[in-house]
């Protein structure tokens, strides 16, 4: 199973379905972070003096992260970050959840609006195994740098 992690083919797929995904959830975001704030406002976690700049920062750290990927430049760093990130978004769901809140995931932006879910949870946790695998096993084929 641990060659498996560590096949380059293997982590270049990882790599590129977190870094499509991060791109994907940036772009709407970073385009509208008056209605990502709305979003995570819903959420009643983040403290209102928060929101705002997370709204503004959270997206552009995703686009990045998700582009580092696609290319392969500062693997490990990149994962450990997403990983960070995809941890912070299963326990806000989660926390949700256990609320019993009706909110939107704010994912993906308000034009691809979808309700939080245990479903979004498990493909956020599946992603999170992905990028720590993609921490512990940085190098692929086709990457421009593995630290």
């Amino acid at each position: 199973m641990n060659r498996l992690a560590q096949n380059g083919y293997v982590t270049l797929i990882s790599r590129c379905l977190i870094g499509i995904v991060f791109v994907l959830a940036a772009m709407e975001k970073i385009s509208l972070p008056d209605e990502f704030a709305v979003s995570l406002q819903a959420y009643q976690i983040v403290p209102m003096q928060a929101i705002n700049v997370i709204a503004i920062f959270l997206p552009w750290l995703e686009l990045v992260c998700g582009i580092f990927l696609l290319a392969g430049i500062c693997v490990r760093s990149s994962a450990a970050i997403v990983s960070l990130m995809l941890a912070a978004f299963v326990a806000g769901i989660s926390v949700a959840l256990s609320r019993h809140l009706n909110i939107d995931c704010g994912c993906f932006g308000s034009a691809h609006a979808s309700p939080i879910g245990w479903q979004r949870v498990v493909e956020d946790g599946g992603l999170f195994i992905l990028a720590v695998n993609l921490w512990a096993h940085p190098k692929s084929v086709f990457a421009m740098g593995n630290s």
